[in-house]
């Protein structure tokens, strides 16, 4: 059987880290699942691995698409699965990382149908996005069918948009995507780093949000913003960390509230990203901030064997 390892958990809690570590010691190839580290030129603010670590170990679906380009979890499904059998026919293992946590949750359980949205439509949904707040369109769309906003996050964004591209796209395709559960020579394993102690994530959190500015996130979203005419309506720039940079070189916002906003964002996300632990099926919790790479290092060794 082919094992693939998927390494899960909040964002700040060190993925990278300890993806690397493994990836030291096992045959492993990353497969990105962080959805914004898929874009060149996003570098500093989806905390991307150094270009020396990019080197040393095999990373997939890194630097894949232009600023500009558009992407979803179909389109990911479709890579990962190009990137497994790339990765195990040269007798290497997959270990995908990140926190992009719907799109590995789909991953494994497949999708059921894909939304086919013309150009008009994509107009439709951007301009509705720019126009109307999170909150209004969940109130329109709450008059119209109550039940479709049931588990809606109104700061869940992308949710949001996808759920607008189902009820507005003129054309619906019912082409079923299998989960990786679905193939039967593969053994899956997931990790999940388990946090113990909430404030020193928060802190983390913090630290790494003025270790990012310090690092020149502003500098980098400028030079994307005039290198691509890039607006909040492409996709890249909804990231945490670039759309509220964006805010602030339209001076809509101070330096101050920059780093408070890009701080409370990545603590709600990583909220988010810890309730998502109980739709898994965990094989192996890290404990964080703990060091337990040698239980997992042999953990995995076991399997391996």
């Amino acid at each position: 059987m082919n094992n693939i390892f998927i390494l899960l958990g909040p964002t700040a809690s060190g993925k990278s880290r300890l993806s690397q570590k493994l990836a030291d010691e096992f045959s492993f190839e990353i497969i990105n699942a962080d959805l914004y580290s898929i874009y060149k030129g996003l570098d500093i603010g989806t905390a991307k691995p150094s270009k020396k670590a990019l080197i040393k170990n095999k990373h997939h679906l890194i630097n894949k698409l232009e600023p500009t380009d558009e992407y979803n979890v179909s389109k990911y499904c479709h890579d990962v699965n190009k990137c497994i059998n790339e990765i195990t026919s040269l007798n290497k293992i997959p270990l995908i990382t990140g926190g992009s946590m719907m799109y590995v949750y789909q991953l494994l359980n497949g999708l059921t149908h894909q939304y086919s949205t013309c150009d008009t439509d994509l107009k439709i949904i951007k301009y509705i996005l720019k126009e109307y707040t999170n909150k209004q369109i969940i109130d329109a769309i709450r008059k119209y069918d109550h039940s479709l906003i049931k588990t809606l996050n109104k700061n869940d964004t992308y949710r949001i948009e996808k759920l607008l591209e189902r009820l507005i796209s003129s054309d619906s395709s019912f082409s079923k995507i299998n989960g990786l559960y679905e193939n039967t020579t593969f053994n899956i394993t997931i990790i999940f780093i388990n946090i113990k102690n909430r404030d020193i994530l928060r802190n983390n959190i913090h630290k790494r949000t003025l270790d990012m500015i310090d690092d020149g996130l502003i500098n980098e979203v400028k030079n994307l913003k005039y290198s691509f005419k890039l607006t909040h309506n492409h996709q890249s720039m909804r990231a945490i960390g670039y759309k509220e940079t964006l805010q602030y070189l339209n001076h809509e916002i101070t330096l101050k509230e920059l780093i408070n906003i890009i701080t409370l964002s990545t603590q709600q996300l990583a909220k988010r990203q810890i309730t998502w632990m109980n739709k898994f099926k965990i094989d192996f919790h890290y404990s964080y901030p703990d060091d337990e790479y040698e239980k997992l290092s042999d953990y995995v060794r076991y399997l391996l064997n």
